[in-house]
């Protein structure tokens, strides 16, 4: 069943390859329970491209739902070290779901 309420997914700690069966986890109950989530990497101490790869297939999986998946800023500084070697904020798709900015999702049917 959904919640139509906003739900805060707090992803703290590391979250490197080392725990990415536990961030996929963490992300798919909350996107089987919540149809609005924010998502909260303040606490992070590590990130890597295991970290940004979850992140933006929840964000297509929460579209193709009809969710919304979005980045509550600030992100945490291993994810922005990451997201900039990646060049993932400059790019016009991903910037704005990065930055917080956006509650659209990728995957979402546009009217």
């Amino acid at each position: 069943m959904t919640d139509a309420r906003s739900y805060t997914l707090i992803l703290g700690g590391d979250a490197t390859i080392k725990a990415a069966q536990d961030v996929a986890a963490a992300l798919r109950q909350a996107l089987d329970a919540h149809a609005d989530i924010g998502i909260d990497t303040q606490t992070m101490t590590g990130a890597d491209l295991t970290t940004v790869q979850a992140l933006l297939s929840a964000r297509i999986k929460a579209g193709a739902e009809g969710k919304a998946l979005v980045m509550l800023a600030p992100i945490a500084e291993p994810l922005r070290r990451v997201l900039e070697a990646a060049g993932l904020l400059a790019a016009e798709a991903t910037a704005t779901f990065w930055a917080g900015q956006s509650h659209q999702t990728i995957g979402a049917s546009t009217p």
